[in-house]
């Protein structure tokens, strides 16, 4: 399921966060369901302990996961709209950074030669 880039710029945590966020999106993982624990994870992905606990942190600070005590992690009734809602606000980023662009006289064949570069080197799938 998880597939972690070692040799990409971006960082493990984020890695792991964008992809859960896509395991969800695509029902892979389920309203309710647990995932995998810190420990089981971290073993499975060959990743500090650490790296995977600041995912779900960050996972539950969207509202996309929820933490029960002593019972582990479970995708959130709201993940879905938590995600939508994140990527809204990625889109008002990327059209902030496009005003900025043409400010700079960057060229739109530019800026999307440079986006479609990105996605093909695999980043955004």
């Amino acid at each position: 399921m998880y597939q972690i880039d070692f040799s990409s710029g971006k960082p493990i945590y984020v890695q792991i966060v964008e992809q859960t966020e896509r395991f969800i999106l695509s029902e892979a993982y389920t309203v309710g369901e647990k995932l995998p624990s810190v420990r089981e994870l971290s073993v499975k992905l060959s990743v500090n302990p650490n790296t995977v606990a600041r995912a779900y942190n960050e996972l539950c600070l969207k509202g996309i996961i929820v933490s029960l005590a002593g019972k582990g992690f479970f995708v959130s009734e709201n993940a879905k709209e938590a995600i939508t809602k994140n990527s809204a606000e990625l889109m008002t980023e990327l059209n902030n950074l496009v005003e900025k662009l043409q400010n700079f006289g960057i060229k739109k064949e530019e800026v999307l030669k440079e986006i479609e570069r990105i996605y093909l080197r695999g980043e955004i799938e």
